[in-house]
């Protein structure tokens, strides 16, 4: 086999990267995280999303900066680390990682059938449900990067198509007024609500780990800021649409406050439009998943050479043995708390540290075919 046919067997297109970033980003985080956005600066959280955005961008280019010191296809967040810190310190970090992915996952996995649970069948045994969606995990993930970028399509296809539409449906019900007036928080308020937002886009550093299975990087970079943008357009309409539904006292103490807005909608066939909404965003969820454990499965392969799919049924078998420590939301607010502190280290601290250290200590020259990529 040579070299062009196997980049063709495991690579993606740069375009692909699009939806990849999204559903990074965009998880199911969406139908609850304005109550903890506007915590801060209440109905001007709008401003700690653009600013949360503003930062994002800025770490894409310090990853895509990193990345591009080592030749393509050794491009990934295992030998990056080793080659930066050594062989030791770089597998604990590695081995960090990993643990960070599969909680960024579980998270994802048990937020998401915890609210299934509450909305569409409170008296649900969740277990043949998780089990369930676990076998369309290991299907994706089993299939390499490729099948699980083509989750990630599907998933941003699904919400675009069949969920964002029906946002529009609540502008009659809609009070501008409650976003008067503009301004009216404090310095320390808006950046309480700006660490809150920038928490959402954890999931992203998954580009350290798919660099060297995209195609033509360097032309992957637009697709990378236009899938960003995407998503910050999405958290910014959901946070409007919340904002101007509740009154800023009725945000604060509603848990899922987009799921509580769709609620009232109904559609010919169709009178609870939740349930329809979150039937959809199974596939989106799975994506979300799917990603999270194909990085960690991955950055073991690399690391410790760990079989990949013996780490994917183990990971698997963890994410739903998990679920006893979990009994109910603030069970799971725990595990968010440590994650959401961790990921903001990692996309905030340690990442502008790897690509200090990668320009200091990695000087081999990009090779040409990734310069002229």
């Amino acid at each position: 086999m040579n070299a062009e046919t196997k980049s063709a067997r495991y690579t993606v297109s740069s375009l692909h990267l699009l939806s990849v970033l999204y559903v990074s980003a965009v998880d199911i985080s969406l139908m609850g995280f304005q109550r903890e956005v506007a915590e801060g600066a209440g109905h001007d959280a709008w401003v700690a999303v653009i600013a949360a955005g503003i930062g994002i961008h800025a770490v894409l280019w310090l990853m895509y900066g990193t990345a591009s010191r080592l030749p393509h296809a050794d491009a990934t967040l295992a030998a990056i680390n080793v080659r930066c810190f050594g062989r030791l310190p770089g597998g604990a970090l590695n081995g960090l990682f990993i643990v960070f992915a599969l909680l960024g996952a579980f998270l994802t996995f048990r937020s998401y059938v915890e609210i299934c649970k509450t909305w569409i069948f409170p008296s649900m045994n969740i277990w043949p449900f998780s089990l369930l969606l676990l076998v369309l995990v290991y299907y994706a993930v089993s299939g390499g990067f490729q099948t699980v970028a083509g989750f990630c399509l599907w998933g941003l296809l699904s919400v675009m198509l069949f969920v964002a539409p029906f946002t529009f449906m609540l502008l009659p019900m809609l009070h501008p007024q409650n976003l008067l007036p503009p301004f009216d928080h404090s310095l320390p308020q808006f950046w309480d609500s700006t660490k809150e937002m920038a928490a959402q886009y954890l999931g992203i550093e998954v580009l350290l780990v798919a660099y060297p299975f995209i195609q033509h990087p360097a032309k992957s970079r637009r697709w990378a800021h236009a899938g960003m943008l995407l998503a910050t357009g999405m958290f910014m309409l959901m946070l409007l649409i919340a904002c101007m539904y509740f009154s800023g006292g009725q945000l604060l103490e509603t848990v899922w406050p987009t799921l509580n807005a769709m609620s009232v909608l109904e559609i010919p066939l169709m009178q609870r439009l939740e349930y329809l909404i979150l039937s959809i965003w199974l596939l989106k969820i799975a994506a979300n998943i799917s990603l999270g454990l194909w990085a960690a499965c991955h950055t073991a392969k690399v690391a410790f050479r760990a079989k990949p799919r013996v780490m994917l049924v183990l990971s698997l078998l963890l994410l739903a043995a998990l679920q006893w420590f979990v009994k109910d939301m603030n069970d799971l607010n725990a595990f968010r708390a440590v994650y959401h502190r961790a990921g903001l280290g990692l996309l905030f601290g340690f990442v502008p540290l790897l690509f200090a250290l990668a320009r200091l200590r990695i000087r081999a020259p990009r090779p040409e075919s990734e310069a002229g990529a």
